[in-house]
């Protein structure tokens, strides 16, 4: 097994509006995390309040202590299945 194969992909959208942020878990699988990563961007076209990103990392907690600013001060953090 390398090294790549215990990233896991997460697509984090922040609505600055409500300050709310959520997550969607893809596990290793990148081509899935990808396709909806494309999708959010173009939702995110229409709404300036969105941020979307696609990070990857060994896990969530890593995500959350390396890009805080995403999950600070938030109503709500939650995490949605793939």
């Amino acid at each position: 097994m390398s090294p790549t194969d215990e990233i896991k992909h997460f697509l984090v959208t922040r609505d600055a509006a409500s300050g709310r942020t959520t997550v969607k878990a893809f596990g290793t699988d990148y081509e899935a995390a990808q396709v909806a990563y494309s999708t959010a961007e173009r939702e995110a076209a229409v709404q300036q309040d969105l941020d979307v990103v696609l990070l990857s990392a060994d896990s969530l907690e890593t995500i959350k202590r390396t890009h805080s600013s995403y999950f600070r001060s938030n109503l709500l953090s939650e995490l949605l299945p793939a």
